[in-house]
């Protein structure tokens, strides 16, 4: 099992007092059938920044926390065993690190404020688990200015953004080092949006860019920067993965404990049950795996050590693991697991796109697990 330093542990209840003050509030109102806005999370939004929760991996003198991997992942566990997880804020993009002169004030400081949003656009029509060769909107030079042809898919939080870092080819061969990024505003011409509602009531955009001209200070990071950036951002995204499931997972994990207690059947509670008992034992072993294998490998990079595959490992084993738990948290509840007046039927439907998204499951096991095992 894996255990906490005394300083994590502190972070974490600090979180769990944010969620029960201002995130349970919003899972209720989930569970009565209300749809909530980027307005309903601002209190616990505004909490956690009172608390010192914000710009959690950012430097000091970006005016972040600069918490560490084991840390951040941590507070995610934590505050996703929520159905409304906190939205914290400061959050910026890899490719924005390190701007300066007018870039700065365009992009950076807004970001930092929480003045401006933007979301993330990499994955296109024709695929998305090869984005080296699978890039093929393109931005070509026009003068002082560059013009945007293609579009991009599955694009997340474009509703409450207020553009989006757009990842466009700048070089004719598809290669990693022809992928550039563009900050795109949604007021800029020829930015068309399309809203694609997914599972779980998520909403996704399909976005086209129809010779869609920005200006020279919207090209963020210098030519060829993009796939390392992508890179960067999945990385990150994966191990976040594997941490939402985790948290999600233990709250199952919770609710099944209780559940089958109070639940009488035949003239006994279901936990006296064996095939009860081997669901929630079998649960049990898996949180604990997961939990070693996430922050293990979190630990290893924050010792600076590459950690590519073990982040894809882990978004895999993760999906994979709350899959199981939610599906054994809704056999022990029966009928009940299956209302939407239940978390757990919206975490069934949410977690089903956590096998595909950043990266197939398939991928990172006979694509990067394999490759590094056979080479």
């Amino acid at each position: 099992m894996y255990e906490f330093k005394e300083e994590t542990r502190a972070l974490v209840d600090l979180v769990r007092r944010i969620v029960k003050d201002h995130q349970a509030p919003l899972e209720t109102r989930i569970l009565r059938g209300e749809k909530l806005t980027w307005a309903d999370y601002e209190p616990g939004r505004e909490a956690a920044r009172k608390a010192g929760l914000w710009g959690l991996r950012l430097p000091p003198e970006l005016s972040g926390t600069h918490l560490s991997l084991v840390d951040r992942l941590a507070i995610f566990e934590e505050s996703f065993k929520c159905l409304a997880p906190i939205r914290f804020g400061g959050e910026v993009h890899h490719a924005l690190f390190h701007l300066q002169g007018e870039q700065k004030a365009r992009y950076l400081d807004p970001l930092l404020s929480d003045s401006k949003r933007y979301c993330f656009a990499l994955t296109e029509p024709g695929g998305g688990s090869d984005p080296a060769r699978a890039v093929s909107t393109y931005a070509k030079r026009d003068g002082g200015s560059w013009v945007i042809n293609g579009s991009k898919s599955w694009v997340s939080f474009f509703d409450d953004a207020d553009g989006v870092l757009v990842f466009a080819r700048t070089a004719e061969e598809k290669c990693a080092s022809g992928i550039s990024i563009f900050a795109v505003e949604k007021g800029d011409p020829g930015l068309v949006a399309r809203p694609v509602p997914m599972l779980g009531g998520f909403m996704t955009h399909q976005l086209t860019f129809e010779s869609c001209r920005i200006d020279d200070v919207a090209f963020i990071g210098g030519e060829g920067a993009g796939f390392k950036v992508a890179q960067q951002q999945l990385s990150r995204a994966r191990f976040e993965i594997g941490a939402e499931a985790l948290g999600i997972a233990q709250r199952c994990y919770d609710m099944m404990v209780e559940h089958s207690k109070k639940r009488v059947v035949f003239e006994s509670p279901l936990s006296e049950k064996q095939a009860v008992q081997s669901m929630i034992v079998d649960s049990w072993i898996e949180i604990q795996q997961h939990r070693l294998m996430l922050y293990t490998c979190a630990e290893k990079d924050d010792r600076g050590e590459d950690t590519r595959v073990e982040a894809g490992m882990i978004k895999m084993t993760g999906a994979d693991m709350v899959d199981r738990i939610i599906d054994r948290a809704i056999q022990i509840h029966g009928a009940a697991g299956c209302t939407y007046e239940s978390p757990l039927a919206h975490w069934y439907d949410l977690q089903r796109m956590a096998r595909i998204y950043e990266g197939p499951n398939e991928t990172h096991k006979y694509r990067m697990l394999a490759r590094r095992l056979l080479a």
